[in-house]
């Protein structure tokens, strides 16, 4: 009997996803636990492993949506199982041959981006599914793309290799008969899907449903600057300031549980794990990847798990639990000269500390003027849950373990 290929439940709020290719193509001999398909969901990117062996008989066309529990496929005991299957089920395009990159080409091979790719009937350029899709998000027009798939079929790696090679951008078409120069012309339509999709439900959902108080201090930033210098002169992999501000933000979370909570209906509900989240933005929208257990660990540690979770999002790899659970996040704009700015608390966590960058400043200590470096602060927070006086605590002691870092032994 044919085994079902059906779409796993990756997430509580997950409903559908994107199978963005089969690994094998259609007929191919797959073993149980082999990956074979590839999902991205508004969250993660999962390579699903094979439920058993078979003969792939794809149903579900690679670059489509799906749906949670969706039959995509079968495995086929045997050729002649397979027959039936075909016979039942019409064969969906696997975008298996697209697997190879463009880079492993042997030099020479193939034409060059800008070359016209062969049309398919009614003058359209022949393509995958994923990559119609890509250059529709970047405005690319396949026409200029040349096609290294069968019969010059433009795929992937096609479209990633145009776009690196800074190919023109698709014109978008004037209206019928306006006055040139009167209208605004497209450059670029950016589908709210995905990561941005999710990016928009949730700062709404924050804005919406919370009563948001800011709250904004500065901090003397010399001692951290001196313990970060300390502990990357000892040796081993470099501690950011981001892992130290994880592990104060852990450890004020343990002097103020109150701020460690989040409003479940008619309920507040305080957590008893701390796992604060880091803001990110690599290039494919914000994401929020957690350290679990920060109150727990060590800078050394924490800085390590930062590091991890930093290439696993580079390489598109975070698992669910990488970006999900989270009690408090961090987002530090510090790198982008931001002196201090007012955070959007991260729906449903009740409190964000915003983190600007360190900065030179004349400062009055003890009847002189000295210059030391100075780092703004801003907490916003749910005011519904927590007051106006819980909150400026919270921050005093955020700052307090900032100048002082031994304080939080």
């Amino acid at each position: 009997m044919a085994i079902e290929i059906s779409i796993p439940k990756l997430g509580l709020t997950m409903e559908e996803a994107t199978l963005v290719c089969w690994k094998f193509g259609a007929g191919e001999a797959v073993r149980k636990e082999q990956i074979v398909l590839v999902l991205e969901t508004d969250k993660v990117t999962f390579e699903m492993p094979s439920p058993g062996d078979g003969l792939l008989h794809p149903v579900a066309a690679a670059g489509g949506r799906v749906g949670v529990s969706e039959v995509v496929g079968y495995l086929a005991a045997d050729a002649a199982e397979l027959g039936k299957l075909a016979a039942a089920h019409p064969a969906a395009e696997t975008g298996a041959a697209e697997a190879p990159s463009a880079a492993a080409a042997p030099a020479g091979a193939g034409a060059p981006a800008t070359a016209p790719a062969p049309a398919a009937a009614g003058g359209r350029p022949k393509a995958s599914p994923v990559a119609k899709a890509m250059a529709r998000a970047h405005g690319l027009d396949l026409a200029r793309v040349a096609g290294s798939g069968p019969g010059g079929r433009v795929v992937r790696a096609d479209v990633l290799a145009a776009l690196e090679k800074g190919v023109a951008p698709q014109a978008a078409p004037a209206a019928a008969g306006a006055p040139t120069g009167e209208l605004l012309s497209v450059a670029q339509e950016i589908p709210i899907a995905g990561v941005r999709k999710v990016i928009f439900k949730n700062m709404h959902l924050s804005l919406a449903t919370q009563a948001q108080l800011t709250l904004h201090t500065e901090a003397s930033a010399a001692a951290v600057m001196r313990l970060r210098d300390r502990m990357n002169a000892a040796g081993g992999a470099k501690v950011s300031y981001n892992a130290v501000l994880v592990k104060v933000i852990a450890q004020a979370l343990r002097q103020h549980p109150l701020v460690n909570a989040a409003v479940d209906g008619e309920v507040v509900r305080v957590w008893r794990q701390v796992h604060v989240g880091v803001a990110m933005d690599l290039g494919r929208g914000l994401i929020v990847p957690k350290v679990r257990d920060a109150d727990r660990k060590s800078i050394r540690e924490i800085s390590a798990e930062l590091d991890r979770l930093v290439e696993a999002a580079k390489a598109g790899t975070l698992a669910l639990d990488d970006l999900t659970m989270g009690t408090f996040t961090l987002t530090n704009l510090g790198a982008w000269d931001i002196d201090d700015f007012t955070p959007i608390v991260n729906h449903p966590e009740s409190a964000i500390l915003g983190v600007g960058r360190i900065v030179s400043k004349p400062v009055a200590r003890d009847g002189q003027v000295v210059v030391e470096p100075c780092v703004a602060l801003s907490l916003s927070f749910d005011h519904r849950i927590i007051d106006g006086a819980p909150g400026a605590a919270f921050l005093k002691t955020i700052k307090d373990y900032v100048e002082e870092p031994g304080l939080m032994l």
